[in-house]
């Protein structure tokens, strides 16, 4: 990624808030929760969803790939998970 830059905390929001609503289009069953950021990561997101191995597997390469853009997009790191739902 080229030219990683300081954001302000609006422009994390606006990328924040682009990568959730990409995330709903496209796993629009998931439970999505924002997470406390890891260092050096501007957002960091969890994507609980049902399904097996293959199909969370699947739902990562894609997740992925939305936050690539996100990244490429506003220069900042993000970290998003794609974890099993845990049973009530």
């Amino acid at each position: 990624m080229a030219g990683v830059h300081l954001l302000s905390p609006d422009q994390v929001a606006q990328a924040t808030a682009e990568l959730i609503f990409a995330l709903q289009q496209e796993f629009p069953q998931a439970h999505i929760t924002a997470c406390d950021a890891i260092e050096g990561e501007a957002i960091h997101l969890e994507v609980r969803m049902s399904g097996d191995r293959s199909a969370l597997g699947q739902a990562q390469d894609r997740a992925l790939e939305l936050k690539h853009a996100v990244e490429d997009r506003y220069g900042l790191y993000v970290l998003v998970r794609v974890v099993p739902e845990s049973s009530p």
